[in-house]
């Protein structure tokens, strides 16, 4: 038996997570593939009659100015449902909680099988299709980490060396982290009315202040997880050998958190006003729109905005 818990995962994983993390992979390049269709057939409208260029408020032009959209609203949704409905129908169990159900369903199996393969396969498409071409160093690095951190955890393998011998313990940090992903999604629903508002809406403000305080959130849940679950647990993971997967869990977890206050104070940088008040944006020159779309830039709330 190996003492590296992504060795463990990938020898001894039965090419469960490789079966799945293929196909899911799949279906994220059909997603770019669409999105990069509807962008190169948009701006060929665009160039073939600037005068009456196509609604920029339309699906297709939102899509054109952010191909990657699609399959990012399809991850975020599919992991908060996932992980969310997985914590929620444990802790309602009350005081004789399982991670079976009554149905005979595992719950912590379908977080392995079915929501880790998920995101990791779309975090390494994002990485080629977004982050690469976009050099957008911050999501790369954000991706990366995710990769790493929750990889040993697709098998129980890899997860009894991963949490020093709690498989379930370490398998509940995963999911309970992906939580976070809750954020993503009501953020890019942010990012369709930045696009599509003509006027202020007291929804705007409602989910503005949503995101914002999730990205609090995301730095308090990321705090605690260090300083009650992980760091108590050093002396375990001495004893079982495990101190890399000590490092790499605190690392982890320490900059996914930093990353998250560096996002939440780009979001508030502008002024708290303008959490509740919409200002229609800008249309973009088309040369612009072709450079494409600034992860940064959404967080910020977009362009400069109209006077």
């Amino acid at each position: 038996m190996s003492n590296n818990p992504w060795v463990e995962c990938f020898v001894k994983g039965e090419w469960i997570f490789e079966t799945r993390f293929l196909i899911y992979s799949l279906g994220y390049c059909l997603l770019a593939y669409i999105g990069n269709t509807c962008q190169k057939s948009y701006f060929a409208e665009i160039k073939k009659d600037p005068k009456n260029a196509p609604d920029h408020r339309s699906f297709k032009a939102m899509i054109a100015s952010r191909p990657t959209v699609i399959a990012a609203t399809v991850h975020s949704v599919a992991t908060s449902i996932i992980s969310c409905g997985i914590l929620i129908t444990y802790y309602m169990q009350g005081t004789n909680k399982s991670w079976t159900t009554p149905g005979g369903i595992n719950l912590l199996e379908v977080w392995q099988t079915v929501g880790l393969p998920i995101s990791i396969s779309y975090f390494l498409t994002d990485c080629y299709f977004y982050c690469l071409p976009r050099k957008d160093g911050l999501i790369f690095v954000h991706h990366i980490i995710m990769c790493l951190c929750h990889y040993p955890v697709v098998h129980n393998s890899g997860a009894v060396l991963s949490g020093a011998g709690n498989i379930e313990w370490v398998i509940w940090l995963s999911i309970i982290g992906y939580t976070s992903e809750v954020s993503t999604a009501v953020m890019n629903y942010r990012w369709y009315l930045i696009n599509t508002l003509e006027e202020n809406w007291i929804g705007f403000g409602i989910t503005n202040t949503f995101v914002a305080a999730s990205w609090a959130g995301r730095v308090v849940m990321f705090t605690y997880l260090l300083v009650k679950q992980i760091f108590p647990r050093k002396a375990e993971y001495v004893e079982q050998n495990q101190m890399l997967s000590y490092r790499v869990m605190v690392f982890g977890h320490a900059a996914i958190g930093m990353l998250s206050l560096h996002w939440c104070v780009v979001m508030l940088k502008p002024g708290f006003k303008n959490l509740f008040v919409f200002k229609k944006k800008k249309v973009k020159p088309i040369e612009e729109m072709t450079a494409g779309f600034s992860f940064a830039e959404e967080v910020s709330g977009g362009n400069k905005k109209e006077e």
